[in-house]
């Protein structure tokens, strides 16, 4: 059985541990040793990995596949703490898979696909970790807004007030990002997509629809203002055979 390791398991990474651990020997990194009990039950191995603890990182990339996602603002030095890792990847024979993000690219109304001009500036951690990382990572996914399962789009501003009811959103759900990374291992893919659903109904659209849906306060949207669109262009992984299983986020569960 091949081993397949996750860097950085929180609300993605954990369920891709899931998902594998009956086909892989998955190992995991931790932050904090109280997770390791949960983690051990779940049927995946922990390592404690962080900025500050490092002893374990080799073991953790002796690994058939890598899957590398932490949030760069959760890190004290973000782009120190990938340059630490990827300074340990030594073997080619690995496949090494980055979580990366659609703020790379411009905030202005626009189509943006992976041949797009970046930004470094409108995200200038997404844009360095790309530039260190890029060359020695197999596929970097670049993610639109994550939703599902406990992720709903429009709880957090239940009962506010917004001027945004005609920009239009970027959302790609979990599981597709799930899906996404094991089609890429078992049609042995490398490259750079964005990852986001077809369909980018407007805010008011979507916020209205799951205030019904899940029964929070519904948006107020008064005084709207033109923010221009910006979209997020999914579909050159599609031309490869992978399949959006939500391309609608209004039809998110």
């Amino acid at each position: 059985m091949k081993t397949f390791s996750i860097l950085g398991t929180g609300w993605l990474g954990l369920a891709l541990a899931k998902e594998l651990k009956n086909d892989y020997n998955v190992k995991v990194s931790i932050r904090d040793l109280e997770k390791e009990k949960s983690m051990i039950s779940e049927g995946v191995s922990p390592y404690l990995l962080d900025e500050d603890n490092l002893e374990n990182i080799d073991t953790l990339l002796e690994s058939d596949f890598i899957f590398i996602n932490f949030p760069p603002r959760k890190s004290k030095n973000y782009i120190g703490f990938l340059d630490k890792i990827y300074s340990n990847i030594k073997s080619k024979n690995k496949k090494v898979i980055f979580i990366s993000s659609t703020s790379i690219y411009s905030n202005k109304e626009g189509i943006y696909n992976e041949n797009s001009t970046l930004n470094e500036l409108n995200s200038s951690l997404v844009y360095k970790a790309e530039e260190l990382v890029k060359s020695k990572t197999d596929v970097i996914f670049r993610c639109s807004g994550l939703m599902g399962y406990n992720r709903v789009a429009g709880r957090y501003f239940a009962g506010k007030t917004l001027d945004c009811e005609d920009s239009k959103i970027n959302y790609v759900h979990r599981d597709d990002v799930i899906e996404a990374v094991k089609f890429v291992i078992e049609n042995n893919i490398n490259g750079i997509f964005n990852l986001c659903s077809k369909n980018h109904p407007t805010k008011k659209e979507i916020y209205t629809h799951n205030a019904k849906k899940f029964g929070f306060k519904e948006i107020i949207f008064k005084d709207k203002k033109d923010y221009g669109n910006r979209i997020i262009d999914g579909s050159k992984i599609e031309r490869l055979g992978f399949r959006y299983k939500y391309p609608n986020p209004l039809d998110y569960p």
